[in-house]
C-alpha cells in the first residue's frame, strides 16, 4: 500500500491569537532541525536548568516567527502583537502557541508523559484484582488525587 506522506500534512493551518489571524508553514528542515537540536540538547550556558518564565516567554516570541507564513506582513503583525499592553496577549497563550506550532509541524509532543505520583501507573506486571470493566473500575477519592501543581514545561519535546 502507497503511503501518501504529503497527504498527512495539516491542511487547515490558520490560527487565532490576541484577535490576530494568522497561517502557520512548516519551517526549512534545517531551521527545525537546529531548534530541535537545541532544545532538546542540555544547556551549555550555565543556567543550572533553572525555569524562569521570561526565558520560556522571549524563547517562544523568538521563536515564533520561524513558523508564520510571511504573507500579509505576518512577522510584523506578530511583533506588535506580543509587544502591546493595552489587550496584551497573556503569557501562557503565547507559550502554548509556540509549543502547539513544534508539536504540529515536527510530529514530536511537547509534553513528556505525566508520571503518578499516587502510583496510579503500573508497573508493568498484571494484576489479579484489575478489570477490564469500567463499572467495576474503583474511582479514586480527593485524598488519592495529588494536590500538587505541575512543573512548568520549558517547551522541549519529550525525548523517545
Amino acid at each position: 500500500m502507497l503511503r501518501r506522506f504529503s497527504e498527512e500534512l495539516a491542511e487547515d493551518r490558520e490560527f487565532e491569537i490576541g484577535g490576530e489571524l494568522f497561517k502557520f508553514r512548516y519551517p526549512y528542515w534545517e531551521e527545525g532541525a537546529a531548534l530541535f537540536d537545541e532544545d532538546l540538547t542540555p544547556s551549555e550556558n550555565g543556567d543550572g536548568g533553572d525555569f524562569s518564565f521570561r526565558a520560556d516567554t522571549e524563547m517562544a516570541i523568538k521563536r515564533i516567527p520561524m513558523f508564520l507564513d510571511p504573507t500579509n506582513e505576518a512577522h510584523a503583525r506578530f511583533k506588535r502583537l506580543v509587544a502591546r499592553k493595552t489587550d496584551a496577549v497573556p503569557r501562557h497563550q503565547i507559550v502554548q502557541l509556540y509549543r502547539w506550532l513544534v508539536e504540529v509541524t515536527s510530529g514530536l509532543p511537547t509534553n513528556p508523559p505525566s508520571e503518578s505520583v499516587t502510583g496510579g501507573g503500573s508497573n508493568g506486571t498484571p494484576s489479579e484484582e484489575e478489570s477490564s470493566s469500567p463499572a467495576e473500575t474503583p474511582e479514586a477519592s480527593v485524598s488519592e488525587t495529588s494536590s500538587t501543581p505541575p512543573t512548568p514545561s520549558r517547551g522541549r519535546p519529550a525525548r523517545t
